[in-house]
């Protein structure tokens, strides 16, 4: 994937062969991207991206706050999600 702008960052997110993403999701009131990826291995991946600030670039990056979860289902990205988020 090449980089982008998204979201007021620049996008830049490395998937694995046969990896695609199943959902993104901006959420404007915390700055912050939801992604789940759906693996080669049929997992999914959940991360969480906030953005970073670089002096060589005008904008910002998109990056993981922290490794991203590996999950079975949406529902489990989700409650992931829930509570990544409420450590912010």
């Amino acid at each position: 994937m090449a980089w982008e702008e998204r979201c007021g960052g620049i996008w830049n997110l490395s998937l694995g062969q046969g990896d695609a993403v199943l959902s993104e999701r901006y959420l404007p009131a915390l700055d912050l991207v939801t992604v789940v990826v759906k693996r080669a291995d049929g997992l999914l991946s959940a991360f969480v991206l906030s953005k970073g600030h670089d002096p060589q670039w005008r904008l910002p990056f998109w990056s993981a706050t922290e490794v991203p979860a590996i999950v079975e289902t949406i529902a489990d990205a989700d409650r992931y999600f829930e509570a990544a988020i409420c450590r912010e």
